[in-house]
């Protein structure tokens, strides 16, 4: 195709003609890279069971990346599948070692069982803020895991109240599954409440397609790592979902948190007090406003 377009000679071919061989050559040219689409990969020889799948991406509170990354070290967990998008961004993550990764999602599953059904944790480097992104991912991954039977899909994350009250709200996708949740320590959430990105869509679209699906989402107050809001929301999965983790050891966790928002704030501070840094950040400022 691509040496039938360059022996092309201008005025031997009407225009309708070559826009129809540009729009092939295009669409060729697209579909041979690997990246320009969402997909999922998953390794040879992975069987992956009827799953119950626990959805936790980075957002408010960084709370869904918190218990992930937990229940992914907690529940002997071995990486079997990315999911990768030209909608997140463009850079690569580094590792401690220098191993070099592209950003997108990841899923792992868990050493033990759940009532004869696999366990799959899915978290991600990053919040997608791309909205045709956040239904493409969303879409791909709900038909991938409903060809393998999924059983029940639980997403976690944070929420903003717009009363300031504190605590774990939920929604799911059918009244039995909400009963539940309340059972578990879930306060239902109020109507109308606003969900934005994956754990809201992710949802929405679980029953649409016909997938049982919750959300549990901790009310936070601000866009820092919350541990607490954490450990609330983890406490209420672990009743629903009957896990039986000890969850004890979690403290660790929430010192390892707070100490690096410590490290982090007495180095702005730092940044502030020093007299370049600060004007250097105030030659980028933004104007305060536009005419």
């Amino acid at each position: 195709m691509l040496m039938w377009v360059q022996s092309i000679v201008p005025g031997q071919v009407i225009q309708g003609r070559v826009r129809m061989l540009e729009k092939q050559f295009t669409r060729i040219y697209v579909k041979d890279l690997p990246l320009m689409e969402t997909k999922i990969w998953i390794r040879r020889g992975i069987g992956i069971v009827n799953p119950v799948v626990i959805i936790g991406l980075p957002g408010l509170g960084r709370i869904g990346g918190i218990i992930s990354r937990y229940l992914i070290k907690r529940l002997n967990t071995k990486l079997v599948g990315i999911v990768t998008s030209p909608y997140f961004s463009n850079q690569v993550i580094v590792s401690k070692k220098g191993i070099a990764r592209i950003t997108g999602v990841r899923m792992y599953k868990s050493g033990n069982t759940l009532e004869n059904s696999d366990l799959i944790i899915v978290t991600a480097d990053e919040h997608l803020e791309n909205i045709w992104g956040e239904y493409d991912v969303a879409i791909k991954l709900l038909r991938f895991l409903i060809k393998k039977g999924v059983r029940l899909i639980v997403t976690v994350g944070g929420h903003v109240s717009s009363t300031g009250s504190k605590g774990v709200i939920g929604f799911a996708s059918n009244e039995q599954l909400l009963k539940r949740l309340e059972e578990a320590g879930c306060r239902k959430a109020e109507m109308g409440t606003p969900v934005v990105g994956l754990s809201g869509i992710i949802l929405g679209l679980s029953s649409i397609m016909g997938v049982d699906a919750v959300c549990i989402l901790g009310e936070t107050i601000s866009v820092r790592p919350d541990a607490e809001r954490s450990r609330e929301v983890l406490n209420v999965l672990n009743k629903f979902l009957g896990l039986n983790i000890d969850i004890s050891d979690f403290q660790r966790e929430e010192e390892k948190i707070n100490e690096i928002i410590s490290r982090y704030e007495s180095k702005v501070k730092q940044l502030i007090q020093d007299e370049k840094a600060r004007k250097i950040a105030e030659a980028f400022m933004p104007p305060d406003y536009v005419s």
